[in-house]
């Protein structure tokens, strides 16, 4: 006697949703990892397990006149590091180099060398002219002045 079976449950409705269902459980655990993953800040894994982190770590600020963005570059040297503004844009990157002092033998690496690149999207123009940075204890401050036309203005209220 033959049987027909259908993967998708076309010919039973309740076997396919079951199916449909256990696909959906299935993607919702693998972006969960995933998620947790990236969270952790976890580098390196074997195989499959192998988690992508974004690099810098960095927070963005909108103080009004200007964005300012704050990002972890531990062991990145001053001249290291380049960051390029655009009109609406701008990017950091750079190299934390991992070599060890002349004379020296390395007998463990468990933070190497890395090269890194990161762009942010911002929702205004910006001023290249008057951009700043600065470097101190591994924290990059990058200040980004917004162009004239999309700074904030201050309407005085009249009375009538």
């Amino acid at each position: 006697m033959l049987t027909r079976w259908s993967d998708f449950g076309f010919g039973d409705l309740g076997r396919g949703f079951d199916t449909f269902e256990n696909l959906r459980r299935r993607m919702d655990r693998l972006f969960e990892e995933w998620d947790r993953d990236t969270e952790t800040g976890l580098l390196g894994g074997t195989g499959a397990r192998q988690r992508l982190v974004t690099w810098p770590a960095a927070n963005l600020y909108d103080a009004g006149d200007a964005f300012v963005v704050q990002a972890k570059v531990p062991g990145v040297d001053r001249k290291d590091l380049e960051i390029q503004v655009n009109q609406d844009s701008f990017t950091v990157s750079g190299e934390r180099k991992a070599e060890a002092p002349e004379g020296y033998a390395v007998h463990r690496r468990e933070r190497g060398g890395l090269k890194f690149s990161r762009s942010f999207n911002l929702p205004s123009k910006l001023d290249p002219a008057h951009a700043e940075a600065s470097l101190k204890n591994g924290i990059l401050t990058v200040r980004l002045a917004k162009a004239p036309e999309a700074k904030p203005h201050k309407i005085d209220v009249k009375v009538s």
